[in-house]
């Protein structure tokens, strides 16, 4: 029976480590890998918004359905 706790733990630190891909992208050629585009300034409206950034004080955007 302590086998499956040690499993689980195993399990936990996998998981925990395998989440990095989900940052947010921090430059333009993650940005463009993740489906988002570099705006100039601001996400244009209606359906984009930033979640990301590709220099200091440029957004990424990508588009959003909600």
């Amino acid at each position: 029976m302590k086998i499956i706790y040690l499993f689980f733990a195993v399990l936990l630190l996998v998981l925990q480590s395998s989440l990095g891909f989900m940052r947010a992208p921090n430059n333009a050629v993650q940005c463009k890998q993740a489906g988002g585009t570099c705006s100039t300034d601001h996400c244009p409206p209606p359906n984009t918004r930033a979640f990301g950034r590709c220099k200091q004080g440029i957004p990424c955007c990508r588009t959003v359905y909600d």
